[in-house]
């Protein structure tokens, strides 16, 4: 799933920034590791900014998500 997509998922149901509803969980539990990881990043960017991320926040939730994989990495060694 690209971000955009899981942007229109994850907010098919109103919720607040970095709020976890029943659409973000379906969106989790179908969409594997990879899924769970952007879902993590868009919720901590939205936290961080107090709003919902949107399409022109790609590449910052994309380099949020990348630093979650590198600290899991880190983490594992």
């Amino acid at each position: 799933m690209n971000y955009q997509d899981l942007l229109k998922a994850i907010n098919i149901a109103p919720r607040a920034p970095g709020g976890c509803t029943p659409p973000v969980v379906d969106v989790v539990d179908a969409g594997g590791e990879d899924v769970r990881l952007l879902v993590n990043a868009v919720q901590g960017w939205e936290t961080k900014h107090g709003r919902k991320a949107g399409p022109g926040d790609e590449a910052e939730v994309l380099a949020r998500r990348d630093q979650l994989i590198a600290n899991m990495k880190t983490a594992r060694d």
